[in-house]
């Protein structure tokens, strides 16, 4: 089916919602002078993913919220010389309480009040009296830092992360705070027409009939968009969207460089967090075959 302006037009709003807010102060709420968690850390609550980075469209339901530990963390210390791995480990030593037992702890506190249910990455929660489950996608995870150096006491120079692992034990590590920044900064570089073309992008991947929708997740779809050109979107909202299509359909070979809205990552490789590139293809064949009069 043929995408018109008006498609265009009506895609690039974002729907208004109430959803992220209420889940987290629900979250908060349960979490709140938890004794499992009191005494053993700290921890903060946010919102991720396409409600945060304000890419949501009509349909996706779920909020994903991040129950994240401050300290202790997980860290990647293999780029440090000598004298900072020794720094580093004066300052913080090793300690018995990890992403494990943290997972436990906010499951444990999360079961008095709900019932839940764990996913490969995350856990869903639903009220005891209702047979609807709270629209929230909830990740138990840490902080995670990976160390450039460590000059000094106090002078530590890493990206933070989230560290987390799945029902199969591998670990997963995403940059979110980073994502969102750089968004942001993609945004208003492009006259705030990035995050509007993304959800066209959404809303245009969930209109192809022959295309599997797993094949291209609205994180990567994003992604994708974050590595186009910022000149591409200085032009008027109906003329951007089949620009965009048609360049990155011209810059195919090019699509091995691409990175992560994150910047950290590669945004194409055999890696849990990334994307095959057959299958970002097919997403731009089918959408440049929707431009076609």
């Amino acid at each position: 089916m043929t995408i018109t302006r008006r498609d265009i037009e009506k895609w690039s709003q974002r729907p208004p919602s109430f959803l992220p807010e209420w889940t987290r102060s629900v979250l908060e709420d349960a979490l709140a002078d938890a004794p499992q968690l009191r005494d053993k850390c700290r921890f903060e609550t946010y919102v991720q993913g396409s409600y945060a980075n304000e890419t949501n469209i009509d349909g996706h339901s779920d909020v994903d919220l991040v129950v994240q530990m401050r300290l202790p963390f997980e860290e990647q210390i293999g780029r440090l010389g000598v004298d900072d791995e020794r720094r580093f480990w004066e300052t913080y030593g090793d300690t018995a309480y990890g992403w494990p037992q943290f997972r436990a702890d906010v499951l444990a506190r999360l079961r008095e009040f709900f019932f839940v249910h764990e996913a490969n990455k995350c856990v869903d929660i639903r009220h005891f009296d209702s047979p609807l489950r709270i629209p929230a996608d909830v990740v138990p995870a840490i902080e995670y830092r990976e160390y450039a150096g460590f000059p000094a006491p106090g002078r530590e120079d890493y990206q933070e992360g989230i560290f987390f692992r799945d029902r199969a034990g591998r670990p997963v590590i995403n940059f979110p705070k980073q994502h969102l920044g750089n968004g942001r900064e993609k945004d208003a570089r492009t006259e705030r027409m990035f995050k509007p073309i993304v959800r066209v992008f959404k809303n245009a991947r969930n209109r192809c009939d022959k295309l599997d929708p797993a094949e291209a997740p609205s994180y990567f779809v994003e992604c994708l968009v974050y590595n186009i050109d910022d000149a591409v979107f200085r032009q008027p909202l109906h003329q951007v969207y089949p620009a965009c299509v048609h360049w990155l359909a011209e810059k195919r070979t090019a699509w091995g460089g691409f990175r992560c809205q994150n910047e950290m990552v590669r945004l194409f490789g055999d890696g849990g967090h990334q994307w095959r590139l057959a299958s970002a293809g097919h997403l731009i064949d089918a959408l440049v075959e929707q431009l076609k009069p």
